[in-house]
């Protein structure tokens, strides 16, 4: 079994490019190295999530394992200690993806996975342990299976991914793998967040993470009104945020920093608006595509594909200054208040990593 590398060299790198990307946004360069990468390794998904459009996209040819180490391999060398997180589609549809998982935890790369849960099996939750995951999210959006399994498209699927939260318990004692809850918050499904929250204490998760519902990478600037999800009493949701802020600040495990929920009502209210504050994903984020685009934001133009360059070339590129001058300036609709672009100050960054992964 792998051990974790929640170090300090990480905390010191994590700062040092944090105190740069004022000086990178300001010149549209560089200058700072990513501190959020993401890899979007497969758009495979085994469910049919209503908030989701990636179920029914077009299948690239995905990268191999072995392309995948070398990015890996390319961006240790050129970021030093960092952290990686793998999404989807579903994750684990890989069938390598602890292999992928291990070859990071060699060289020093601390890996997490956000993932619906439905293919964890008791026998696969101590090959993730072992592979030296540092933490992984599993994506619950109720606290009645009917809610969740509504949301997620398919029946019996909240069952799933519950007992993978207790596969994954019993195999992790004392491996330091973080095992997290991941919410998306909905009008289906905000009486539950409390409840949720609870269940997570009770049961000794290490925390649970909210994203506010958001459009997909095709969504129109409208999408908001074309779905059931979306709120129609701000002044419940309002009511429900405040309580997430009030159980926040008296230590519960929530993962979101409370000005993020303030953030959020904003967001609730106007959803229509583009981002209002300075964004800053040209500069903060790296996410490599399941068939190897690079991307600083997934709705700009790829700065190549790791085929052809590495990410540390295109980072610096030419084409990468004029990604980050249109984000500048741009207007296409964004959830501005999610996870992926979110940025909290770097101490309580720090103090979320050490704690949680």
């Amino acid at each position: 079994m792998f051990k974790r590398n929640r170090t300090l060299a990480w905390a010191i790198n994590q700062f040092r490019n944090r105190s740069l990307q004022g000086l990178s946004y300001r010149y549209d360069r560089g200058f700072s190295r990513p501190t959020r990468i993401i890899f979007c390794v497969t758009l495979r998904c085994n469910i049919k999530c209503k908030q989701c459009s990636i179920w029914s996209m077009e299948k690239p040819q995905e990268l191999t394992t072995d392309e995948w180490k070398k990015v890996i391999y390319d961006l240790r060398r050129w970021i030093g200690p960092t952290r990686v997180q793998l999404a989807g589609g579903e994750t684990f549809v890989r069938k390598d993806i602890t292999e992928i998982i291990r070859y990071a935890t060699q060289n020093d790369v601390l890996t997490g996975v956000v993932t619906n849960g439905t293919m964890i099996t008791r026998e696969l939750a101590r090959e993730i342990v072992d592979s030296g995951l540092g933490y992984i999210h599993v994506s619950i959006d109720g606290i009645k299976p009917d809610t969740h399994d509504y949301i997620r498209g398919i029946p019996g699927v909240y069952d799933k991914a519950m007992a993978s939260i207790g596969y994954l318990a019993e195999a992790s004692r004392g491996s330091g793998m973080s095992i997290c809850m991941a919410t998306i918050i909905m009008k289906r499904n905000m009486h539950e967040l409390v409840d949720l929250v609870k269940w997570v204490e009770k049961n000794g998760l290490d925390g649970i993470i909210f994203n506010p519902l958001g459009p997909t990478i095709d969504s129109d600037p409208e999408w908001y009104k074309k779905t059931d999800l979306w709120f129609d009493d701000l002044k419940e949701i309002n009511r429900v945020l405040d309580e997430l802020i009030k159980l926040k600040k008296k230590g519960a495990k929530i993962l979101n920093p409370p000005e993020q929920f303030e953030a959020m009502k904003r967001y609730f209210e106007k959803p229509y608006l583009t981002m209002v504050e300075r964004c800053m994903v040209g500069i903060t984020n790296l996410s490599i595509t399941c068939d190897g685009n690079i991307h600083t934001c997934f709705k700009m133009p790829p700065l190549g594909n790791i085929r052809e360059i590495t990410p540390e070339k295109a980072w610096n590129s030419e084409e990468a200054r004029r990604v980050r001058k249109k984000i500048k300036n741009c207007d296409i609709h964004c959830s501005q208040f999610g996870n992926f672009v979110y940025r909290r100050n770097i101490l309580s960054e720090v103090v979320r990593f050490i704690k949680y992964g």
